[in-house]
């Protein structure tokens, strides 16, 4: 009876000493694994480009991470917002775009400042035999007919001649096709389009000798960023060469 008594009182001891050792690691923080990670430090609007003050690090637990977040900020400041963002929300690269980049998802984002984007129609002559590509660098030629009048009155007679209207201008897309890799490879290169970045000024110009003459869209080096300033041709100084 009195071994019985004993066991009792040391499995009651035992009993008490696990509940006590169980309830004080329940008091206990347990250790977590955080990761730093780049956060909105207030409301960025969508098309905002994101500035230092507008960001800032965040050390969080790694389990609430959201897959992509950066954590570089300089992969962050300059970028665009494409979408609101949030203060406290984790920065993604897929709401970051860069202007006057060829990658992005949209042609818009792909202008560069102070610039514009306007279109063209071609064909297989006046396009380069659809070789061209987005990122290309082209010149654009127009040619025109001019009506001249005597100074009497009396006749009036047609001169053709051939400008230089545009040179070493950025392609950003064939038709609808704004990657670098363009139509030339596909099953169908063939395009009808050439969008082209210029500068507002340009833009009228260009749409001006669309309307009035004929274009045509030669082919510039990649590493040929020399204007030449090539003076206007008529009919007869071809014929006299």
């Amino acid at each position: 009876m009195k071994k019985v008594k004993i066991l009792a009182v040391v499995s009651a001891v035992a009993t008490a000493l696990l509940l006590y050792l169980f309830l004080g690691s329940l008091g206990r923080p347990t250790a977590t694994s955080t990761m730093s990670v780049i956060v909105a430090a207030s409301d960025i609007p969508a098309n905002t480009p994101i500035t230092n003050e507008m960001i800032k690090t965040a050390e969080l637990p790694a389990a609430s991470v959201v897959a992509g977040a950066l954590t570089d900020r300089t992969k962050v400041v300059g970028k665009i917002a494409s979408a609101e963002i949030f203060v406290g929300e984790q920065l993604l690269e897929a709401k970051l775009v860069s202007t006057g980049e060829s990658g992005n998802k949209t042609l818009a984002y792909a202008i560069e400042p102070g610039m514009r984007a306007i279109t063209i129609h071609v064909d297989e002559t006046s396009g380069l035999a659809y070789m061209i590509t987005p990122g290309n660098k082209v010149d654009i030629i127009g040619e025109f007919v001019s009506t001249e009048t005597s100074d009497d009155g009396s006749t009036s007679s047609k001169k053709s001649y051939t400008t230089m209207v545009l040179e070493n201008v950025a392609v950003l897309a064939v038709d609808n096709i704004f990657s670098e890799d363009g139509k030339a490879d596909s099953e169908a290169p063939g395009y009808t389009t050439l969008t082209l970045q210029v500068t507002p000024k340009q833009a009228m110009v260009l749409s001006a000798a669309q309307f009035e003459g004929q274009i045509r869209v030669i082919l510039r080096s990649p590493v040929d960023n020399q204007e030449t300033n090539q003076e206007s041709l008529t009919l007869d100084d071809v014929m006299v060469k």
